[in-house]
């Protein structure tokens, strides 16, 4: 049996699942075929089936510990014609550094995000690296040119994340600065080993909450400087505006709009700019550099 032309790889785990069809929805948008395996389901392909395929492999570290059996794993995904490291966290951090050294012979990284991380990347790895825009699938245009029910979002502001000291602190900023105090904050506990690209509150629950709010905020959970491609997205579609509490991007002249030194600099634009405006500065800047299949299609053709 041959399998499919490209294929993605993903830990057989809720974290990347989104991921995974985020990827495969922009192959087929792009007419490329493409097919979707657990690490246990790599381990059941036959060798021969493998060899004339690009595979995508999203968390090796998470792949290869799920697969059932590392060895058989490992030698399963070396037939592969090439093998591509799907990444959506900064190159820099120890946990990209570790994906790199789990017995994988990548070909080639995709880093799949809102802005490119090429020099920090070369700063620690010669992997070939090529920066793929998370942009849109064809399922979400058109995206409007004006945020939707204005009138029924009443809530004026959402924020989703892990209970860490950080989220605490800009949730105290939030009601220190007088923000509008009818918002919903959503803290979790962060299981243990699991770092999945979206909130554990997530999918159509979280939608359901941001289709009646004006902004979603949430602040920076590490120390690296990278902004969270998913979390801009997932707003944006809801209608919601997404803003990013990130003194380090804005010293760094990030160009992704909604990005914030403080919740004072957040609070002025939304008096100056106001919801409609910010809306529509994302929304344009989401969709000026290309369909996700377009640049999935343009990473293809260099490796």
């Amino acid at each position: 049996m041959q399998i499919e032309t490209h294929a993605i790889v993903r830990p057989p785990t809720t974290g990347y699942q989104d991921l995974a069809s985020r990827l495969s929805k922009g192959f087929r948008d792009a007419s490329h075929s493409v097919a979707v395996y657990s690490s246990p389901e790599v381990c059941a392909l036959a060798s021969e089936d493998l060899s004339d395929t690009t595979l995508l492999v999203a968390s090796p570290k998470q792949c290869i510990e799920a697969s059932g059996d590392e060895p058989v794993f490992l030698s399963k995904v070396a037939c592969a014609r090439k093998r591509i490291l799907a990444s959506v966290g900064p190159v820099h951090s120890p946990g990209y550094l570790a994906r790199l050294r789990r017995g994988i012979h990548f070909d080639a990284l995709f880093d799949l995000g809102l802005a490119s991380q090429k020099d920090s990347h070369y700063e620690v790895s010669d992997l070939p690296y090529h920066f793929v825009f998370n942009g849109p699938t064809r399922e979400e245009e058109p995206l409007p040119q004006e945020p939707a029910n204005q009138a029924e979002r009443t809530i004026p502001w959402v924020m989703v994340g892990p209970r860490s000291d950080r989220n605490r602190d800009l949730l105290r900023a939030l009601f220190e600065h007088q923000i509008d105090p009818g918002g919903i904050c959503l803290l979790h506990a962060r299981l243990k080993n699991m770092t999945p690209p979206e909130p554990m509150l997530d999918g159509p629950q979280l939608s359901a909450i941001l289709s009646k709010a004006r902004y979603y905020l949430w602040g920076a959970e590490r120390d690296d400087m990278y902004y969270e491609s998913f979390r801009f997205i997932v707003p944006l579609l809801a209608g919601a505006v997404p803003c990013k509490m990130d003194p380090a991007l804005t010293a760094a002249g990030f160009d992704v709009p909604g990005v914030y030194a403080s919740v004072s600099a957040f609070d002025t634009e939304v008096r100056d700019t106001g919801y409609s405006g910010m809306y529509r500065r994302a929304r344009d800047f989401y969709v000026s550099r290309g369909r996700l299949g377009e640049n999935l299609s343009g990473a293809l053709r260099l490796v």
